[in-house]
């Protein structure tokens, strides 16, 4: 029965120290039957679990006993109400990295205030499984969007989940700007900010199956920020956006001039 079957998968998972055994229970069946997780507990589907069914539930729930993610068991990870792909070539979306784009959101809106109504065009470094950047196209629909990663296996997931904006991205292999031009009214980025001797003490889902080019942010963490703090001016037309998710944070900068003084500034909450 699938409850019993649920219960009992559920102390597995308990017992193998995931943080939210019943959750992921529920997900995992709930996959493997083609059913959402709210129907596993109707009267329709609560009793028998067909054999094919139940045997792909097994692989997964071993899978996940390995502490492999549940984003890379089912394939995609829920950000901004979309299914955002993953594979382990990506990093899976945070739910706080939301913020950056409710950020990003309320900028835009204050400038459609002013009666500033040019269609944006943003940047979106650093991109991973475009998560991001799909959120903003989905939210967006006149912006144009350039979205870059060093890695192209990356920039393939990333494309698979912005394909329903194409007409409007434009993808670059590209480490941070180096393959960037022209000026943007907003940059966004999510990148590696982990301290390299920090890593090996994550939990095992993020050490074993995470991809370390996604967290490895140096030394102290910083590599990737600092360089986008210097040279992200040049890429900001006057009065663009910078946002950077650094940690638990995202830093908001503005691009206050392009002469003498340092450029960016820290915009107030």
């Amino acid at each position: 029965m699938i409850r019993e079957l649920l219960k009992k998968a559920e102390q597995q998972l308990y017992d193998a120290g995931c943080e939210t055994p019943q959750l992921d229970t529920e997900v995992l069946l709930a996959h493997a039957l083609g059913c959402e997780r709210h129907e596993l507990y109707t009267t329709t589907t609560r009793y028998l679990v067909p054999s094919g069914n139940g045997e792909q539930f097994k692989s997964y729930l071993n899978r996940r006993l390995k502490r492999e993610p549940v984003a890379y068991i089912i394939g995609y990870k829920e950000f901004w109400s979309l299914k955002i792909k993953v594979t382990p070539a990506v990093l899976i979306p945070r739910p706080e990295t939301e913020e950056v784009v409710e950020k990003a959101l309320k900028i835009v809106d204050s400038r459609l205030e002013t009666r500033d109504l040019r269609p944006r065009t943003i940047l979106d470094l650093c991109t991973g499984s475009g998560c991001i950047a799909a959120a903003l196209a989905k939210e967006l629909p006149h912006a144009t969007i350039t979205v870059t990663d060093i890695s192209s296996e990356t920039l393939e997931v990333a494309k698979q989940n912005l394909e329903f904006a194409r007409d409007r991205i434009t993808f670059l292999q590209s480490d941070l700007f180096e393959k960037v031009s022209g000026q943007f009214d907003l940059i966004v980025s999510n990148p590696p900010y982990i301290p390299i001797q920090t890593i090996e003490k994550l939990a095992p889902e993020i050490v074993k199956y995470e991809p370390k080019l996604a967290l490895d942010g140096g030394p102290d963490g910083l590599d990737f920020i600092r360089k986008i703090r210097q040279d992200g001016p040049r890429f900001l037309k006057p009065e663009g956006v910078l946002l950077l998710e650094n940690g638990p944070k995202v830093e908001v900068w503005k691009n206050s001039s392009l002469k003498g003084e340092h450029p960016l500034l820290e915009l107030s909450a």
